[in-house]
């Protein structure tokens, strides 16, 4: 028998920037739907994880929330490699910052946040801009073990 992590956070989109606001939405809509149903490649993240609203919704005042979570068997293991994976799907979103809790029997809970580099800011009111690409990290450690 072994001991349960948790695993919870959102990704906080961009601010809406008219019609490229609505674009960018569906483009990190289509992104978490890219991810496969079930991932086979331990630590695992798979698209179950994840819980977009739709971007034509009238319900989102201004920023689109990406929420996610899962429950494992002592990820704490293999945290450093969940992180890369994880780091993997943000390189292709547009976002502007991001929260993860991870809470484990073993060694305590941890908090990790991502803010998207200024300098990004005003390739956002482009016709075409990249995904986020430039990050600042803090928070607990990377690897445990």
């Amino acid at each position: 028998m072994g001991h349960i992590s948790t695993v919870y956070g959102s990704i906080k989109g961009i601010p809406k920037y008219g019609d490229i606001g609505l674009a960018l939405r569906r483009k990190n809509k289509a992104v978490i739907e890219s991810l496969p149903i079930d991932d086979s490649q331990w630590p695992w993240i798979d698209r179950g994880m994840f819980l977009v609203q739709d971007p034509e919704s009238t319900k989102m005042y201004r920023d689109q929330v990406i929420v996610f979570g899962a429950s494992y068997k002592e990820v704490e293991m293999e945290w450093e490699e969940w992180l890369k994976k994880f780091e993997s799907i943000l390189k292709q979103l547009y976002w502007m910052s991001v929260t993860i809790h991870l809470e484990t029997e073993l060694i305590g809970n941890f908090t990790y946040e991502w803010d998207y580099d200024d300098r990004l800011l005003d390739s956002f009111a482009t016709d075409d801009p990249g995904p986020t690409s430039l990050w600042s990290f803090s928070g607990g450690p990377r690897k445990f073990y």
